[in-house]
């Protein structure tokens, strides 16, 4: 390249930070390939590293040119790249810094990230609101920035799912600004990429190439079939077992799903004759480890077909050899991947099923093994699901027992087995799910002292080996599971700096894998958490960043799977989070376009799970919202029509609910429908649990009901937070 400041200025609506953020760190992170680096191109000589990138965008004036200084790092970038969105489409300054680059005679050198929109729909009726390309991006402009009608075609990657996506849209813009082939440019990254393959993953393909070989061989020599067959499937268990947990830990999906499916593969090519029921037993174990990285991937329908497959075979080997405590356990596995399935998309009754009859037959199986501490774990894992359902039902006292017993059974593994990490892990994700009961049954001060344990566990742990992602990842939910509990019991600020810890975990984690739908999803749910403290805290800036992220991140997993009703769920709550910032700022368009948007996605959800209580607290809050935006923007008859919906969605869940989540929905539908007989008594008894949300609060305030009194287990919760008022007498 030329001796240039800066590689590149990226332009960009302040709407699309979250955008600018990414691009920024693709960029500056990415390591050129070391066989291209000096080579001269059109865009000059390649560097090791593309960075600094310029995005700074606080020194933009409010004058109507720009100022001087951005356009002193403008003439020192070697490249534009402007991120296009309908929002960046309509700015001011990121059309006036096209513009200013043109001048410089560099309109080769301008580069476009496509991130939402259209290009080209400013012409289409109807359509003209999705335009993603700001005027400048269309028409050439001279040396004094007069337009020569002379049409402009930059360059355009496009990040945007289904198009070229983020991974292929940075490959296609890094090839431009060095002036390289594509093609090439991948190649040359598929090579070292190879070459930087850990020594795991080397042992991983070693094992795969001998396997192959000894496949062959099998066939070729048949006087030493058993022999080597022997040996393939030795090194089958291998990986996947030890080798499937190395990789796991540092989340290679694409390997993994390799190493699967070459498996498969392999037995499928056994002859007839070679096929045992053990051979059988390892194939479904491979189906399994297919199927669940599939699942990871999002390919929910290729992960069912490899479940079912699975699960077909281990019930043939089950009633062929009945006993058999391996074949047992394999078909406990089927059960639950197809449990987990169902669960994900709302069919509660089957997956109930399928996890109670896997946990039966774990435990039948335990009978003749009663200290088989992988059984054991199984079994725990198996109770967690079921439990997991059954809260999901409502069914709390179900869902006690099953997780009372999974706190019961790793508290002994770990007393047992001091020395393995994994049982105490466990121990804080029972603590974890005991809590989540106590919240649903109004005992917040319970709820706040199981997060607390359970963080301490995995923050203990995390400490011992800060590389491990899986420890990384347990560390950073129990962050954000405090600090929403934190949050609704209003302490906002110990609140905020666990759900900041939380995303700033998950984000480290995304660095690694930008694609793990279980990471976006975290994201997602972390991002409007900490837009709500935001805004409850009056920092209306960070809540729109966090807010936009969050609802483009779970917008995103809804795209790949529609059925998923969990990410259509949190997709809604995003929005519902959305709306109110927006109707704090007086947005009211927007804000029931959000509102609109949250009333569809929890739609979606309900259609697939009905009986699933979240969903019908979710859908409330959705309807209640819509009406708040209706009644502030005038139309007192549709705020009504909306409240009664919410009063009808909740109604029947509130009369015996002890949530303190859907008693305060239940209250806030009552005061806004005038029926406020009741309501202050029990928004009273609603704050002697330690429930003091911000939101809950404001809308008593609202509607003339006296300050809640600050009671015993609110000082005790604050106390736990660590809140330094906590022992002000004048709390109390």
């Amino acid at each position: 390249m030329l001796d240039y400041r800066y590689r590149a200025f990226i332009s960009y609506s302040h709407r699309d930070s979250a955008w600018a953020d990414w691009l920024h760190r693709a960029l500056e992170s990415y390591s050129i390939p070391p066989r291209l680096v000096g080579l001269t191109t059109s865009a000059g000589v390649i560097p090791a590293r593309l960075a600094p990138i310029f995005r700074d965008r606080d020194e933009l004036p409010s004058a109507t040119d720009l100022s001087r200084k951005v356009s002193e790092v403008l003439a020192q970038s070697a490249c534009l790249i402007v991120v296009c969105s309908p929002h960046s489409a309509q700015s001011h300054w990121v059309d006036e810094e096209v513009k200013a680059f043109q001048r410089l005679g560099r309109a080769d050198r301008i580069f476009c990230v496509i991130v939402d929109g259209e290009p080209g729909a400013g012409a289409w009726a109807g359509r003209e609101h999705d335009e993603c390309l700001a005027p400048a991006l269309k028409q050439r402009f001279d040396a004094a920035g007069k337009p020569t009608g002379e049409p402009f075609e930059p360059i355009a990657a496009d990040a945007r799912p289904g198009k070229d996506g983020k991974a292929d849209a940075r490959m296609k813009l890094i090839a431009g600004m060095l002036g390289v082939d594509l093609d090439d440019l991948k190649h040359r990254e598929r090579r070292r990429r190879r070459w930087r393959v850990t020594a795991l993953v080397g042992v991983g393909v070693v094992l795969l190439a001998l396997t192959t070989t000894l496949a062959v061989n099998a066939v070729i020599a048949r006087h030493a079939a058993e022999r080597r067959q022997k040996q393939a499937e030795d090194l089958v268990g291998y990986m996947l077992g030890d080798l499937d947990d190395r990789l796991r830990e540092v989340n290679r999906l694409d390997i993994l799903e390799s190493v699967a499916d070459k498996v498969v593969k392999y037995f499928a090519s056994l002859p007839t004759a070679d096929v045992t029921d053990d051979t059988l037993a390892q194939r479904t174990r491979a189906l399994l480890k297919l199927g669940a990285v599939r699942r990871d991937q999002g390919r929910v329908a290729e992960a069912v077909d490899a479940f079912a497959d699975a699960l077909a075979t281990s019930e043939a080997l089950v009633r062929r050899v009945p006993g058999n405590a391996e074949y047992e356990m394999i078909k406990a596995e089927s059960l639950t991947w197809l449990g987990f399935i169902d669960w994900s998309q709302g069919r509660l009754d089957s997956a109930l099923a399928r996890f109670v009859a896997a946990r039966d037959t774990l435990v039948r199986v335990s009978t003749g093994r009663p200290d088989d501490a992988d059984l054991l774990d199984r079994i725990g894992a198996a109770r967690t699901n079921a439990g997991r359902v059954f809260e999901a039902r409502g069914q709390i006292a179900d869902a006690r027992r099953e997780y009372a017993q999974v706190l019961e059974g790793y508290s002994y593994l770990s007393r047992r087995q001091p020395e393995k990490l994994e049982w105490k892990t466990e121990v804080g994700y029972a603590h974890n799910n005991l809590a989540q009961l106590a919240s649903k049954e109004g005992r917040l001060e319970d709820a706040v002292r199981e997060y607390i344990a359970d963080r301490e566990i995995k923050a203990n742990l995390f400490e011992l080996d800060p590389t491990n992602n899986a420890l990384r990842e347990g560390l950073v939910a129990s962050e954000a599971f405090l600090g929403r509990v934190l949050h609704l019991c209003g302490e906002s600020s110990a609140a905020a700096t666990h759900l900041r810890a939380a995303m700033d975990g998950i984000e480290a984690l995304l660095l690694i894998d930008p694609n793990s739908t279980d990471w976006l999803d975290k994201a997602g749910s972390y991002g409007w958490m900490l837009g709500q403290v935001a805004r409850v805290g009056g920092d209306m800036a960070d809540a729109e960043k966090r807010d936009v992220t969050a609802v483009a991140r779970l917008t995103q997993l809804v795209r790949k799977d529609g059925a998923n009703v969990g990410w259509q769920r949190k997709l809604a709550q995003a929005q519902i989070e959305n709306a109110k910032r927006l109707l704090a700022n007086s947005q009211f368009a927007p804000a029931r376009d959000a509102a609109a948007s949250a009333n569809e996605a929890i739609a979606h959800a309900m259609s697939g799970a009905p009986d699933d209580v979240t969903s019908q607290l979710v859908s409330t809050q959705a309807l209640l919202v819509r009406g708040d935006i209706a009644m502030a923007a005038g139309d007192a008859a549709k705020a009504q029509d909306d409240w009664m919906a919410a009063k009808a969605a909740i109604g029947d869940t509130a009369v015996a609910s002890k949530d303190p989540l859907v008693l305060d929905a239940w209250i806030g539908v009552r005061l806004r429908l005038g029926e406020t007989a009741n309501a202050g008594a029990e928004a009273i008894a609603l704050a002697g649990t330690g429930y003091r949300d911000a939101d809950f609060v404001a809308t008593l305030e609202k509607y003339g009901i006296a300050p809640l009194p600050i009671g015993t287990v609110t000082s005790r919760i604050a106390e736990l937070a660590g809140d330094p008022a906590a022992t002000d007498p004048a709390r109390n």
